[in-house]
């Protein structure tokens, strides 16, 4: 009795042995969500993907207003039948005006301005269809139209910094200007066009200084230059500035490879516009925007082919590793499969602060 339990004790060593064997290559197949034994060597990303890793790309679209001032205090202005010229001297020492100096001038010899009254901040008429011509006050131009853009950034990121480039199309709308300070029966500046482009190239460097949740606050600075509609703003009047931009971009984090943006910014913008009469016009052309869009990072694994895998986490399989989400999802909870909050990571004011 004693000898057959010891035979078949030893027989079914022997199998569990053998089975072992056989079994375990294909055990080592199957999905383990939480990797290989751990002293199997550490399976790392190849070298082209750790570069592109660091890189992401964005793409928004917003809306602006645009703001526009000129200092006129070097010249007498006439308003008259609902319009304003700033008046000058031809070559002959005649009086004449100019209107549209924004950014096609032209010269006129029709304005009488013998009968325009000269105006006094004292003086309480309000009548439309007089004259008035505009001296030894403080004379600011302001006004302003609205814009559309639309801009493509790409960055390279490294810890909590960032340098890039990138280019911004606008649509930018009719420009309706007025006198600051003076009444309404002053007329005002409108533009002769309708519309115009503008192209903005640029180099751009930023850093992340906050976080809080799943929410990533960034200062991001813009400096390149700006490209006018030729039609509207012809290169023999009009001249451009190099220009900055400066952003405070907040990210909402779907994933390490995916947020929402959205960026609060200021243009900070000129031209100079040449006059006939040889002399030049400053016309500062701020710029506030607020555009929303997507940034996204070239993910450092492949998504895993398995199409029953629920592993959340990246994840081995065999010799291979692999991220367990969709691109647009978080990718490492580490709190259970399908728990929708990453509790264990959660944001810190400040942390490159934080003493280790």
């Amino acid at each position: 009795m004693g000898r057959n339990l010891f035979n078949i004790k030893s027989f079914t060593i022997i199998i569990l042995f053998l089975g072992g064997i056989f079994i375990s290559p294909v055990m080592g197949q199957v999905f383990n969500p939480w990797g290989p034994p751990p002293n199997d060597v550490d399976i790392d990303a190849n070298f082209l993907r750790k570069i592109a890793n660091h890189f992401s790309a964005e793409v928004a679209i917003g809306y602006g207003s645009t703001r526009y001032r000129q200092n006129l205090d070097d010249y007498q202005i006439y308003s008259g039948n609902s319009n304003l010229y700033l008046l000058a001297e031809d070559s002959l020492g005649n009086s004449v005006g100019i209107g549209n100096w924004l950014n096609k001038p032209f010269v006129t010899d029709t304005l009488n301005t013998s009968s325009a009254v000269y105006y006094q901040t004292s003086q309480n008429e309000s009548d439309q269809n007089r004259s008035y011509v505009i001296d030894s006050l403080e004379k600011r131009l302001v006004g302003g139209g609205n814009a559309i853009p639309i801009h493509l950034k790409i960055h390279f990121n490294y810890n909590r910094f960032r340098v890039g480039a990138g280019a911004t199309f606008e649509i930018n709308s009719k420009a309706k200007l007025n006198l600051k300070g003076l009444p309404d029966f002053i007329s005002d500046y409108e533009s002769d066009f309708s519309r115009f482009f503008t192209r903005k190239y640029y180099l751009t460097a930023g850093v992340h200084y906050y976080d809080f949740w799943d929410f990533s606050y960034f200062a991001d600075v813009e400096y390149g230059n700006f490209k006018l509609s030729s039609s509207v703003f012809p290169g023999g009047n009009v001249s451009t500035s190099n220009y900055w931009n400066l952003s405070f971009p907040i990210e909402k984090n779907f994933s390490e490879y995916f947020r929402l943006v959205m960026r609060p910014s200021v243009d900070l913008k000129s031209i100079n516009t040449l006059m006939p009469t040889g002399q030049s016009i400053n016309t500062k052309m701020w710029n506030l925007q607020f555009q929303v869009g997507v940034r996204i990072s070239f993910p450092l694994f492949k998504k895993c082919p398995i199409s029953n895998c629920e592993a959340q986490k990246e994840h081995h399989h065999i010799d291979k590793k692999y991220r367990g989400q969709p691109i647009y999802k978080w990718q490492n909870p580490k709190v259970g499969e399908n728990h929708p909050y990453n509790l264990n990571e959660k944001r810190e004011a400040f942390p490159f602060l934080k003493r280790k």
